[in-house]
């Protein structure tokens, strides 16, 4: 770093001179945190008003949401995909049948936001299309949402649904909550519906979890 003192005059007069002095540094960057979220809430109202938008997603009921390309691909593998490696940057519709229309707003609503909110009504499908959109942040926040609701009446069926869309922690949290309340678990439902091969599966699992009162009374 150069701490040369470098002088510029800034304004002269006959009988003043001033003179402003500076250390000899050649940049100083310089970043406004809150440059993107204006940038983005500037978007996000032209795409409520259906301003400057270069694309229709139609979603499986038939009802249209508008968009921009550049901001989809920027969030999505799965619109860079579409609209670059399939060679269709030049249209204007694209219809998404996996997903309502209730859904990919909230996803598209996300993108434009940063912001995703998510119930223990819309979590499993919010998962399953944020899986289909690459959304890795939604998707691991809907697993952790559904770790929150584990218990001995729905871990089975969480664990399945973890398994399918690869939501290892997910998975492996549902896993630990049936080996070590066993006993709750098969009291359940959701257990009585399990077919052959999977109680089979289930219970040969060397490592379940048996309380010692429940293994004496039985050994009675």
């Amino acid at each position: 770093m150069d701490d040369t003192i470098m002088e510029y005059s800034t304004c002269e007069s006959n009988d003043h001179k001033e003179v402003m002095t500076f250390k000899g540094y050649e940049q100083i960057t310089y970043k406004n945190s809150s440059h993107m979220v204006g940038v983005f809430e500037v978007l996000q109202s032209l795409r409520k008003d259906k301003v400057l938008c270069d694309i229709r997603i139609e979603a499986d009921d038939g009802i249209i949401i508008f968009g921009h390309k550049n901001i989809l691909i920027s969030a999505s593998p799965y619109f860079r995909d579409i609209f670059t490696y399939y060679n269709e940057s030049n249209i204007d519709h694209i219809n998404v049948r996996e997903l309502d229309s209730t859904v990919l707003e909230l996803l598209i609503n996300y993108i434009y936001t940063g912001e995703i909110i998510i119930t223990e009504g819309n979590v499993k499908v919010l998962l399953a299309a944020a899986n289909l959109l690459q959304l890795d942040y939604v998707k691991n926040v809907c697993a952790q949402f559904l770790q929150t609701q584990l218990d001995a009446s729905n871990c089975l069926g969480i664990k399945a649904f973890a398994d399918s869309y690869d939501c290892m922690e997910l998975s492996t949290s549902s896993r630990t909550y049936i080996k070590n309340r066993f006993l709750e678990v098969i009291d359940n439902d959701e257990f009585l519906s399990l077919s052959s091969t999977e109680v089979i599966k289930l219970i040969s699992c060397n490592d379940i979890i048996v309380p010692l009162e429940e293994k004496v009374s039985k050994q009675n």
